[in-house]
C-alpha cells in the first residue's frame, strides 16, 4: 500500500481534519445508479463518504481506489478530491469530494443536448489516462460523472500497466465502455458516432502514436 495521504481512526478525527469541527448530519444519496447502503454525503459540504468493511479485500480495495486517485490527479484527470481514508478496527471508508453530477449513462438515455459536448470531453480524461498506461478496470458510463465537467469515479481496480500488457487490456477496456454492461440492471450501448466522439476528445490529448494506432484499430474493427 504506497498511500502516504491522512489517514484517520474515528469520523469525528477525520471531520475535525477537513471541515474543522466533528459532527455532521449524514443522509444517503438518493439517487439512482448509486449503492445507497455504502454511501453516505455529508449535507452543506463536498464530502462523501465510502463504506467498506475492514476485511482484507475491503481495505485493499480502499487503498487502491486512494492511490489511482492521487495517481490521476498528478496526470490532470479529473477525479474527485480526496480527503483521506477512515481506518479503524471496525471499517476502512474512502472519504472524498461529492460531485453533484449524473453519471454519463442519465445524459445518453435522455438524449440531452449537451451529450456531444461531454462525449468529446469524455475522450480527453480517457486520453491523458492512456497516455500513460492507465485503465479503469470497469470503464463504464456509470463510472463517469458528466456535466460540461468530467469526472472519472470507482477507480478501486485502476492499475498503471506496462506497454505490452496495456495494449493486449486496451481493448477489453474500451470495448466494455462502449458496451457499458453494469451487472445484470443496465446496458447501455453506444452508436457508433457516440464512439467517435468519444476517440475525437481521445485525440486531442493522446500523443503516443503506438497507443494511437492501436485504439484505432479496435474502434475501426467495431465500426465495421
Amino acid at each position: 500500500m504506497k498511500y502516504q495521504y491522512p489517514k484517520y481512526t474515528s469520523e469525528p478525527e477525520l471531520l475535525q481534519a477537513v471541515v474543522g469541527f466533528s459532527e455532521l448530519k449524514t443522509e444517503k444519496i438518493n439517487k439512482p445508479f448509486h449503492h445507497q447502503k455504502r454511501v453516505r454525503v455529508y449535507p452543506g459540504t463536498e464530502i462523501v463518504k465510502k463504506y467498506r468493511n475492514n476485511n482484507p479485500r475491503a481495505v485493499n480495495k480502499t487503498y487502491n481506489e486512494a492511490n489511482a486517485h492521487i495517481s490521476l490527479d498528478k496526470i490532470g484527470v479529473n477525479t474527485p478530491k480526496l480527503f483521506g481514508i477512515l481506518h479503524s478496527n471496525k471499517e476502512c471508508s474512502l472519504f472524498m469530494q461529492y460531485i453533484k453530477y449524473n453519471p454519463l449513462t442519465s445524459l445518453i438515455i435522455s438524449s440531452d443536448s449537451s451529450l456531444s459536448q461531454n462525449l468529446v470531453s469524455v475522450g480527453r480524461e480517457l486520453g491523458k489516462m492512456f497516455e500513460y498506461g492507465f485503465l479503469h478496470g470497469d470503464l463504464t458510463s456509470y463510472h463517469i460523472l458528466a456535466n460540461n465537467q468530467i469526472y472519472i469515479i470507482d477507480l478501486e481496480t485502476t492499475k498503471q500497466f506496462r506497454k505490452d500488457e496495456f495494449y493486449k487490456k486496451l481493448g477489453k477496456e474500451w470495448e466494455k465502455f462502449i458496451d457499458s454492461t453494469q451487472g445484470s440492471r443496465w446496458r447501455i450501448l453506444f452508436s457508433k458516432e457516440q464512439e467517435e466522439m468519444v476517440f475525437e476528445g481521445v485525440r486531442e490529448t493522446l500523443s503516443n502514436r503506438k497507443t494511437r494506432e492501436v485504439l484505432e484499430n479496435i474502434i475501426l474493427r467495431n465500426l465495421k
